[in-house]
Parts: structure tokens; sequence; C-alpha cells
């Protein structure tokens, strides 16, 4: 799975300081819970966490199997080299390897920690730039189409930039063999599903829209969830660059985000999607076979 190293240039930087980590940072060597939450929510706890994150990121470039990359990856993350970067960026926290050490008796339980911490850091990414996003949908005083596409202009450059992401992916590769990978993924897509829904709520309230019947919101969520994540991938390969057309900027993201909304909002006709899909194609069908196309029942 190789990702494009032009798509990781210029500053990324990770801000979890108003996230309570005392249920994400759970392998510390305390045994009393309320001390195991002190030392989850210090500063040198995160900036270790942080390190690995930032350690990570020029590795996560090759290989020809996703799950064995995942492996090598995480392997890269020695004590030495992780306390080594701490006291590079933040000197002020006088990290060594006794303090590292401290909080974690054991290599796997840091990357427990690790796996755990960094899909928070993209659960808690995602849902700030989703709450900006809404707020500019409730700003915006233009059309339907030019605010999605703008959205998702800027959802197709969150992607593209941000570190937690590209850890995601070698996490979801490598779940099948780690129960607690596994387990941390199951939150995640479920916070995730949550955040998208108050952008579709957003959306919704500022253009008066109501879903076709038999359209559940949440499925609307996860639809644009994994088109996001989708593309995404697409978007670390090099694929799939924002192209300017017109006044605005044109992408994939954009596109599909409009044909899911064409089709799922109910436009005043109160059909299901179904019914809708029916009349749309079966009129199309008729039109196209009586200008000497193929018969419909040929089809």
């Amino acid at each position: 799975m190789a990702l494009a190293q032009g798509q990781r240039d210029g500053p990324v930087t990770l801000d979890t300081g108003g996230i309570d980590l005392s249920g994400t940072v759970t392998h510390l060597n305390r045994v009393k819970s309320k001390n195991r939450a002190r030392l989850a929510n210090s500063d040198l706890t995160r900036a270790f966490l942080d390190a690995a994150i930032s350690l990570t990121d020029p590795l996560v470039d090759g290989g020809e199997a996703a799950a064995e990359e995942a492996r090598q990856v995480l392997a890269h993350l020695s004590r030495p080299r992780i306390v080594g970067r701490v006291q590079e960026e933040h000197p002020e926290l006088v990290a060594t390897e006794a303090k590292f050490r401290d909080r974690w008796a054991g290599q796997q339980d840091f990357l427990s920690d690790f796996v755990a911490y960094a899909l928070v850091a993209r659960e808690f990414a995602l849902r700030q730039a989703i709450e900006t996003w809404a707020e500019e949908l409730v700003r915006d005083r233009g059309g339907f189409a030019g605010a999605i596409q703008r959205v998702a202009s800027e959802g197709t450059h969150f992607i593209a930039t941000q570190r937690a992401f590209r850890l995601q992916i070698l996490i979801a590769a490598a779940a099948d063999s780690d129960p607690e990978s596994a387990e941390a993924l199951r939150h995640l897509y479920e916070a995730l599903t949550n955040a998208w829904f108050g952008l579709y709520e957003h959306v919704v309230e500022r253009f008066g829209l109501r879903l076709r019947r038999g359209v559940r919101p949440e499925e609307v969520c996860v639809v644009l969830q994994a088109l996001t994540e989708g593309l995404g991938l697409r978007m670390l390969a090099g694929a799939d660059a924002p192209q300017p057309r017109g006044r605005h900027i044109h992408t994939v993201l954009g596109t599909a985000g409009l044909a899911i909304f064409s089709s799922l909002v109910d436009t005043g006709d109160g059909l299901s999607l179904e019914e809708y899909a029916n009349r749309q194609f079966t009129a199309s069908i008729q039109n196209w076979s009586g200008a000497g196309g193929i018969p419909p029942e040929d089809l």
C-alpha cells in the first residue's frame, strides 16, 4: 500500500489536550485507577504517544502486504526512538527512558495504548473538522451544490494530511490478529458515525431537507463516512486531486456527496428510493428503446 510522499509534506499537528485519556490509555503501570487516570492525562504521557505517531509517519510508505507493513511500523517504535523524539520536541518535559518504563512495564503495553490513542486522535481531529464544516454550511448563503463542494474540498485536504488516518489504515489491516486493535477500531467507527451524523443534521437544517421514505439518517452517515475514507485512500496514493471548475474546486467527494443527497432527498414526490429509481430508469429505458435502443425486456 504505497502512499504518495508528496501528500505528507507540510506541518501536521495533533491537538488532543482536551481529551480525557483515562479510558483510552489503560495499560499504564499503576494499580489504582485514579493513579492511572492522572498519569494517562499527564503532558509527558501525551508527548510519548504523540512522538510515536510522529515517528510512524515517514514509514507508512510501502510494503506488499498491509498487515505485515503494520507490524514493521509498530516494531520501529522503540523506547530510545520515542524518548529521543520527545527530548527534541519537548525538552521542557525532561523525558527519559526511566520515565517511559515507569509508565509502561513492557513494549506491548505501550503499543496497545498507542493504537488506542492513535484512533482516538483520529476521531477527535475529524470531529473538530466536521464541527467547522457544519458551521461553514450554516454561514454559507450560496447554493447547495457550491456549499457541498467547498466542504468536500476541505474534507479531501483533511484526509490527505492527517497522520492518524494513515495509521488507522494500517491498524485496520492488522486487526484480524489483534483483538484489542479490533475492539478499538469498532469504537472508533461508532464515534465517527456519530460525528458524521452531526454534519448531516446541519445540512438538513440549513437547507430544509427531508429524506426519502425508508432511508434512515444513520445509513446516509455511514455512506458519507465510507466514501470519505475510500476516496481518502486514493488521495493518499496521489489520485483524484481537487480540480478547479469555474469559481469552485471540484472534487470526486463533492460529486459523490451531491449524487447521494440528490437521490436520497425527497423532492416532494413522496417516493421511496426504490420507487424513485424505478421511475427514473424505467422512463430512461423506454425513451432509449423508442429511439432504437435495446428493448427493456432484453436488458
